[in-house]
């Protein structure tokens, strides 16, 4: 059994317990996910069953989208209101519409945010979380995030509602954060649903509950690793070429040159091969071997 497990996570809970209460349903040798959810936030959560915890790197890197809430008037520690308040400020006033505009024109494109100081982000190998907790002195260091599209669905001081899609490692907690900034005010994060990570949706997740106690074979809920991948580019390979790929040998052939150096995907026509490769110097190396049988 392998596959990826699109979750409907609920709040209240880890990514991890989320692992913890499957593994008995799934009993797999490996799991694994792609791309936490903070305990507050609800939404499309990757679970990866055996081979599929090889391609986490790929998924992570997929645009997700969200529904946040923000709570304008206050700042914590955690950038979320599960977090202490550190900052009060009056809550700004402004029209939806100049509020939409701001941040069209201030949060879309290409950022640079400072990550929450609770966050999973390490620091010489420990969490930057776990130093927030012993009061340690830092700083994280900015990091550059790209917000694709961002929305204001609904404003209603002192809460505003918006939708972002955003790149692989984009913050909403920080980004609301930011935003109350922006207003010379103060903001956090109030709710967080992801709705979406590349061509997984929300509407087709499956809630933790209904999981737990489903009569379903788990294996009919899973989506195979080939479709999970249909976004990168594809090449079959014979048998043999399979085999030296295997092998760590590079295969020649006749290979599109606008394919090189970017990840693509290798399979034979029968399934039975399915690998990670990339076209260096005109020949077909392989990077990773996902399953071969």
């Amino acid at each position: 059994m392998r596959g990826i497990l699109n979750l409907n996570k609920p709040s209240g809970i880890s990514s991890y317990d989320c692992i913890r209460q499957l593994k008995p349903l799934f009993k797999p040798k490996k799991i694994g996910h792609a791309g936490t959810l903070d305990p507050l936030a609800t939404g499309v959560l990757l679970i990866l069953l055996n081979e599929a915890t090889k391609i986490s790197r790929l998924l992570m890197a997929l645009p997700k989208e969200y529904e946040a809430e923000i709570k304008f008037g206050m700042q914590t520690d955690s950038d979320d209101i599960t977090g202490t308040t550190i900052r009060t400020s009056p809550v700004p006033n402004i029209t939806h519409e100049a509020l939409a505009e701001l941040l069209s024109e201030r949060f879309s494109g290409e950022i640079e945010q400072i990550p929450p100081r609770f966050s999973a982000l390490k620091v010489s190998g420990e969490p930057l979380y776990k130093l927030a907790r012993k009061g340690a002195d830092f700083t994280p260091k900015a990091r550059t995030a790209t917000v694709y599209e961002i929305k204001l669905l609904e404003w209603n001081p002192p809460v505003a509602r918006i939708y972002a899609r955003v790149s692989g490692g984009t913050y909403i907690r920080a980004l609301c954060r930011d935003i109350g900034l922006e207003l010379s005010s103060a903001a956090t994060l109030n709710s967080l649903t992801r709705t979406g990570i590349g061509e997984f949706k929300i509407a087709q997740g499956y809630p933790l509950a209904q999981l737990l106690n489903s009569k379903t074979l788990p294996g009919e809920l899973l989506v195979p690793i080939e479709k999970a991948l249909m976004h990168l580019p594809r090449i079959f390979v014979s048998r043999e070429q399979a085999q030296a790929l295997v092998q760590g040998k590079p295969v020649t052939g006749i290979f599109p040159q606008d394919y090189e150096g970017t990840p693509i995907v290798v399979q034979t026509q029968d399934n039975r091969f399915f690998a990670l490769a990339k076209i260096t110097n005109r020949a077909l190396a392989p990077e990773r071997i996902i399953y071969a049988k």
